[in-house]
């Protein structure tokens, strides 16, 4: 038999909203406007164009595919927060020369450690490099 004029009796197996070749289970390609017959690219089995015509379609996404704008601003405040950057806006920011990298301005807490008639201890962090030092007051 030549290429291409096989019996046409099996129609092409539809999974979804794709068609396969009965003979050899190739992908078909869509057809074009102008065409009536879709060639197998493999085995060049030709199927009709109508095969394409009222196949159902659907489509499925995550539940994360389309964000809620407010959602997403409130991830992002709290992802901030927990994160050293956070850190930086919130501690107070001394004047003083990193001991490591020579950079000024250090961010720093104060904790009362000892007992409460003794000085307390002041944590500082380096904004540059993050080294920590701690003194005592």
């Amino acid at each position: 038999m030549p290429r291409g004029s096989q019996s046409k009796t099996v129609s092409a197996h539809r999974i979804g909203s794709l068609l396969f070749c009965p003979a050899c289970g190739t992908l078909l390609d869509l057809p074009r406007d102008d065409q009536d017959e879709i060639p197998c690219a493999q085995c060049g089995r030709l199927e009709p164009a109508s095969s394409y015509e009222n196949l159902p379609t659907k489509t499925y996404s995550s539940p994360h595919a389309f964000p809620s704008p407010l959602k997403s601003k409130r991830g992002l405040v709290q992802n901030t927060m927990d994160d050293g950057e956070a850190a930086k806006e919130r501690d107070p920011v001394a004047q003083e020369k990193c001991q490591k990298c020579g950079h000024i301005g250090l961010s720093y807490k104060v904790m009362q450690l000892r007992s409460a008639d003794e000085g307390s201890t002041v944590f500082y962090k380096c904004l540059n490099c993050g080294d920590q030092t701690s003194l005592n007051n």
